[in-house]
């Protein structure tokens, strides 16, 4: 059975019509590697090119005034950018070039260095300004001649990267290295859309076509490596070694190396599982591994396909070197574990290990473009993330005090959110202030995928997934793609719930916002126009009570939904509204008092922005103040996590 599925999955894919070679060395004295790299690219669309552009990532770390140094601050998760001694900084520096086997180093050039990069049709009009002029982060190759649809054309590239010190994903540590984005990587073509090939923005990830990789890592002979792609062959010299990784359909390739590593490894299935960890953090290796195993589980149910490749490495980086971790990368992640005395309770490095497993699905896998469309990676991930780890823990932080999930934090954040964005933008795009990218592109898409998930049920919402994944891996789904298949699989109302959730600020809050109830009074006055005798017995054994309930729609969504009615006797009564016409009001006769009157009681709408409003207590209770106990000391708790997972 496991040989079929493999068999499947290779005659499924899409022909690959990119490879990448590279050779380095690692200079750990120097924090630097040197190499070449033969990239060979075929044009694969029915549109001819006469550029070829290049990313180079780690020139955003070359000065503090590249577009992601001036948009960050050089600040990145509470880590800086260290400008302090230029062993702080970091390039990604070209001395050689050669296409089809002839020299073309003067066909290349920095952006920076050409008088009007507008005119190459690869950035948004909103990029181009006069920061671009000292921002290195992509350089262009003119071609001599355009390159046919079917073509190909062969780059043999000499370079040299110096590693910054580690504080955004990548960079050094004494002897550590994290090589994330480390090498010139080619941008993805899209034919008459022309190339799609963004700037380094801070809050930006990346986008590249999937390859075959070849890489070739020499590094001092003392040194552990885990990185991307299978160990083909591992060689050594006097001093040195040099280790040979190779694979298939993925769109990038990150390693790491240090001559402190600790080494786990596990299985899950097919998967050979590898856990680099530094000295003192051997009392994590098993919380690490069952995160890692409740990832491949929750994610192999949510897709409705297992975890394709045949190894996984996980990465716990030392705590000096923090700014590397929480990262994902094809078959290799970085996570975030403080220390080993961190409360059971505190499954927050759980999940960051289980979010950047996700990421091998929405951007590894479905590779989205993260520049543009960060909701589709970020928030179905985050989604994917709460899913899982409920699949498995049940909760994130969980105290006799105090229990909360993912959907509970992505509910506590998105509804603190009060600025003007919606998720469908670029990232760059996003307001600085008010925290509109963390909340829109993670937060809003968790819960109102949970949202669809209550009002759809469980199975129609997993095939939603299913589908969506069978469709596109290994391919470059767009947020029309994506909203086909909710269409199609689940209906008209569903696709405008997606739409409206990504492309507006339309909320949900539907609110109790008065109940009344009062004890029947005995009948007093005329009756039939005659004075009405009072029955004191039969008003003094029988108590009957009027009840009133208004409920208000104060969103911009109109679903039905349902209220509940609790009694002091233990019984209960329900109503539905259909949510139209702003308000309602409910009138009912009982022979108890209402005790309380809740809105949506089973919270299908989890995305509601305000639950405080959503009931009404006729009688004193210690809920309320309990609910605000509760945040506080999630947010105390996830202030402590933040302080003892980034001091260095």
């Amino acid at each position: 059975m496991k040989k079929l599925f493999l068999i499947l999955l290779v005659t499924s894919l899409p022909a690959l019509a990119l490879d990448y070679n590279i050779s380095i060395t690692l200079n750990p004295k120097e924090k630097k590697i040197s190499g070449t790299e033969t990239i060979t690219w075929q044009n694969t669309t029915d549109t001819a090119t006469d550029v070829l552009p290049l990313h180079l990532y780690m020139n955003g770390f070359s000065n503090n005034r590249s577009v992601f140094a001036m948009e960050s601050g050089g600040k990145h998760r509470g880590n800086r950018m260290d400008v302090k001694e230029v062993k702080g900084f970091g390039y990604c520096k070209i001395s050689a070039l050669q296409l089809n086997g002839e020299d073309a180093m003067s066909a290349f050039h920095y952006i920076s260095d050409l008088p009007n990069p507008e005119s190459l049709g690869v950035f948004w009009k909103d990029e181009i300004s006069k920061r671009i002029r000292p921002d290195r982060t992509i350089g262009i190759v003119r071609l001599s001649k355009p390159l046919a649809p079917g073509e190909s054309i062969t780059l043999k590239i000499t370079f040299e990267t110096k590693f910054p010190r580690v504080f955004a994903r990548t960079g050094y540590w004494k002897s550590f290295f994290m090589g994330g984005q480390w090498f010139p990587k080619i941008a993805v073509f899209q034919g008459e859309k022309g190339w799609n090939c963004h700037l380094f923005h801070y809050r930006s990830e990346f986008f590249a076509d999937f390859a075959h990789y070849t890489v070739a890592l020499t590094v001092p002979k003392n040194y552990v490596v885990g990185a991307t792609g299978y160990l083909k062959s591992e060689t050594t010299a006097e001093n040195t070694k040099t280790l040979t990784f190779a694979v298939d359909n993925v769109h990038d390739f990150a390693w790491t190396a240090w001559d402190h590593w600790k080494v786990a490894t596990d299985n899950w299935k097919h998967v050979k599982l590898f856990l680099l960890y530094p000295p003192g953090h051997e009392g994590t290796v098993q919380r690490q591994m069952e995160a890692l195993k409740a990832a491949l589980s929750g994610y192999a149910e949510l897709c409705g396909e297992d975890y394709p490749y045949k190894k996984f490495t996980l990465v716990d980086p030392p705590m000096q070197a923090s700014g590397a971790g929480g990262m994902e990368y094809p078959m290799l992640v970085t996570g975030m574990f403080p220390s080993p005395l961190t409360p059971v309770g505190v499954r927050i490095p759980e999940a960051v290990i289980v979010h950047e497993f996700g990421h091998n699905y929405f951007y590894g896998m479905l590779a989205s473009n993260e520049f543009e469309n960060a909701w589709m990676d970020e928030g179905m991930n985050s989604f994917g993330t709460a899913y899982a780890m409920e699949r498995h823990y049940k909760y994130d932080l969980d105290f006799p005090f105090l229990k909360m999930d993912g959907f509970d934090e992505a509910r506590i954040g998105y509804s603190s959110y009060k600025g003007p964005d919606f998720p469908g933008k670029a990232a760059w795009e996003f307001s600085p202030a008010g925290g509109g990218y963390s909340n829109l592109s993670y937060n809003k898409p968790t819960i109102y995928f949970r949202t669809l998930e209550n009002m759809l049920g469980k199975e129609k919402f997993l095939q939603i997934f299913h589908t969506y994944f069978a469709k596109y891996k290994f391919r470059h789904p767009t947020p029309e793609d994506f909203l086909g298949v909710v269409k199609e699989t689940a209906g008209d109302q569903a696709e405008d719930f997606v739409r409206r959730m990504l492309y507006t600020r339309d909320k949900i809050d539907y609110a109790v916002t008065k109940a009344v109830s009062r004890q029947t009074p005995p009948f007093l006055g005329l009756k039939n126009f005659k004075a009405a005798p009072v029955d004191k017995k039969k008003t003094k054994d029988k108590k009957n009570f009027q009840n009133t309930i208004i409920v208000e729609n104060r969103g911009d969504f109109q679903y039905p939904v349902s209220i509940e009615v609790r009694l002091k006797d233990g019984s209960t009564k329900s109503f539905t509204w259909d949510g139209k016409n702003g308000w309602h009001r409910f009138e009912f006769d009982s022979t108890s008092a209402m005790k309380m009157a809740i809105i949506d009681p089973k919270r299908v709408y989890a995305c509601d922005v305000s639950l405080k409003n959503n009931a009404i207590t006729l009688e004193p209770q210690t809920g309320s103040s309990m609910t605000k106990l509760a945040i506080f000391v999630s947010q105390l708790v996830q202030l402590v996590f933040n302080i003892s997972s980034l001091s260095i």
